[in-house]
């Protein structure tokens, strides 16, 4: 009996089990991203994986879900990064310079995959990393004010990072360890660690000279 005919568009090893399949595409996304650049679109990550195009939309109805899904999953690498570096630490303090220390680093060695993840505020990899931070703050007070703050504390710490490796990753003008330590000083020590007086503050109110 001739071997059955694959209808036309549908992959080959179209029984691979849906979740090796999301793992593979996910796979190929990041290499696709990381040679082609953050615009790289489902072509290249379907050639890349070795699949028709069809078989990406049969697991994401876009370029745009993918991406959520990878923000994710390199959201959840990231946060399982800093848990083993704190090796069971209970120092706060040294945990939010971690964080600020594996973000500033992934963005440093992997800047096309952090621009591709970074379009859509609702999805993005930072927007992950602060959905986390927040669930932590939440659950780790009891004061009602206290939680409302968590949605906005937690993107305020993120975005602070984010903002300060950025402009680290352009200039370059200190050493990785001196940014992180600037950014836990100001984010764990808040407005009085900036080397401000009573002076200063008049002098900034009387506008330039």
């Amino acid at each position: 009996m001739p071997a059955a005919r694959r209808r036309r568009g549908r992959p080959a090893g179209s029984r691979v089990d849906p979740d090796e399949r999301r793992t593979a595409l996910l796979d190929a996304a990041e290499r696709a991203i990381r040679a082609k650049g953050p615009s790289a679109g489902l072509v290249d990550i379907a050639g890349e994986a070795g699949f028709v195009r069809s078989a990406v939309y049969a697991m994401y109805p876009g370029r745009d879900a993918l991406l959520a899904e990878l923000s994710r999953r390199i959201a959840q690498r990231l946060l399982g990064e800093i848990t083993t570096r704190a090796a069971g630490s209970t120092d706060l303090r040294q945990r939010m310079a971690l964080f600020f220390d594996v973000i500033s680093a992934w963005m440093q060695a992997e800047p096309n995959l952090y621009r591709a993840l970074t379009g859509d505020p609702s999805t993005s990899v930072f927007e992950q990393l602060a959905g986390a931070v927040e669930q932590m703050l939440t659950t780790s007070t009891g004061s009602e004010q206290a939680r409302r703050a968590a949605a906005p504390w937690s993107r305020a710490i993120v975005g602070s990072a984010v903002s300060a490796a950025e402009w680290w990753c352009r200039a370059g003008t200190m050493p990785r360890a001196e940014l992180v330590e600037h950014l836990t000083a100001l984010c764990w020590d808040g407005g009085a660690a900036l080397p401000f007086d009573a002076d200063d503050i008049r002098t900034i109110d009387s506008g330039p000279h």
